[in-house]
């Protein structure tokens, strides 16, 4: 499926490139071209111009350059037919693409559907928190958090009802139907395994977190349960979906993204309000995967954004455990991580003290002390020897040369062979023994 030539053309003509950018930052005119400082590299001296007779853009001290098109792709990290649908939208003209195949067809309109279902159950679970009775006990749970109803608008937080077919009352009264909701993934069958019978909401007494795309589409949602002793699971996701791929999405990428690439680092964390609350502090470079271990497609997501990763996880056990299941998927040469991590995608880890996590952590001691730990963060490879080390009784020759040689079989995986040699040589430090060919 195409957007037509001659829509993409009265785009084009439609968007002033200078006032386009300008909408950005500010444009200083330099005889016919206008000036800036790159925003695509570090520079002290402005070595970006515009042109509005050629409408276009270039730096002459990266050599970034283009049409108001590539200006936006560039710059908000999206795709060419993003970057039509967004300077469409600014200028009112509508996008009629071209005739899609009828399976295509079927896709296009089942995919709409599933959106239009997400954003109006987000507005539902919304106004269930903020505008009903029956969020007292969600609106209580933020306050206790220190999440502010202004934060809750902001992030759109809702609340499920501890009901067991609320919602899916809600949405049959919509109009939404049996096939649509089991797709969505918003609601269960009674019997999964017959595939037929009764339906109950997935979501019920929970903390809703909207999940969205990386153009601010909602796609899924994380419900956490309100009570500390509760014996259900923390946290809940969407299943896998026509919308959402739970490996390969990132909470809170839609707002985050353009201070990924201004401090072209990304803090991961692992909870939606671990986040929400270090991004309210001004840490705005940060995300969070959905669930607990931070995946290799995760990591080729951020390789768009930033060129360093610092894992940020709580200090308890699940929080440990998050951590060393990164380590051990991030380090096999199949996977694409690795691919990342060979082009420079440097990986820290933030340790935190016991009992606390980013969310408590930053409360305490505030923005800078945090960002001075996030600095502080130790690298990739150093704190994956030492936790190994830490299992081992170092005194004895037989478990140092046992644990080289597990340590060794890891390493071997390394695709960069300069960094490869690095990574042995700091396990041959740490454990006192000669490299070995």
């Amino acid at each position: 499926m195409a957007i037509p030539s001659e829509t993409i053309e009265q785009v084009a003509a439609a968007n002033d490139i200078v006032e386009v950018i300008g909408t950005y930052f500010p444009l200083k005119r330099a005889g016919a071209s206008f000036k800036a400082l790159c925003p695509f590299h570090q520079e002290k001296t402005p070595s970006f111009t515009v042109s509005p007779q050629r409408q276009t853009f270039h730096c002459f001290g990266c050599g970034a350059g283009g049409s108001v098109f590539r200006f936006v792709m560039d710059y908000e990290h999206v795709d060419f037919p993003v970057a039509v649908h967004k300077l469409a939208a600014r200028v009112g003209i509508p996008i009629v693409e071209e005739r899609r195949s009828e399976d295509e067809t079927q896709q296009h309109e089942a995919r709409r559907l599933l959106l239009r279902l997400h954003a109006e159950a987000a507005e539902w679970f919304h106004e269930n928190l903020l505008k009903r009775d029956l969020g007292t006990p969600a609106r209580d749970y933020l306050r206790t958090r220190g999440i502010s109803r202004e934060v809750a608008k902001s992030w759109k937080l809702g609340y499920a009802p501890d009901s067991w077919d609320a919602f899916c009352q809600w949405a049959s009264k919509e109009g939404y139907r049996r096939r649509e909701l089991l797709s969505s993934g918003l609601v269960k069958l009674r019997d999964e395994e017959r595939g037929d019978g009764e339906f109950y909401d997935r979501f019920r007494g929970r903390l809703m977190f909207p999940i969205c795309n990386d153009v601010g589409e909602v796609i899924a949602f994380s419900g956490r349960v309100l009570a500390a002793d509760a014996t259900a699971a923390k946290y809940i996701n969407s299943p896998e979906t026509p919308l959402f791929r739970k490996g390969r999405v990132l909470f809170g990428l839609h707002k985050t993204k353009r201070a990924l690439i201004d401090a072209d680092c990304a803090v991961v964390c692992e909870g939606q309000l671990d986040l929400i609350t270090l991004f309210e502090a001004g840490i705005q470079n940060v995300v969070a995967p959905q669930g607990t271990a931070f995946t290799e497609n995760q990591a080729h997501v951020l390789k768009r954004f930033v060129r360093e990763v610092v894992l940020c996880f709580d200090s308890d056990t699940a929080g440990q455990k998050a951590a060393e299941q990164s380590l051990d998927d991030l380090l096999r040469k199949d996977m694409t991580w690795y691919n990342a991590f060979a082009h420079n995608l440097a990986i820290r880890i933030l340790e935190l003290p016991a009992g606390e996590d980013p969310d408590s952590l930053v409360r305490k001691e505030g923005k800078s002390a945090f960002e001075k730990r996030l600095a502080n963060a130790r690298d990739f490879f150093d704190y994956w020897i030492e936790r190994a080390a830490s299992n081992a009784d170092l005194t004895s020759l037989r478990e140092r040369i046992a644990l080289a040689r597990r340590l060794a079989v890891a390493v071997s995986y390394i695709g960069d062979h300069f960094v490869r040699g690095q990574v042995a040589s700091k396990v041959s430090s740490r454990l006192s023994l000669p490299v070995s060919e």
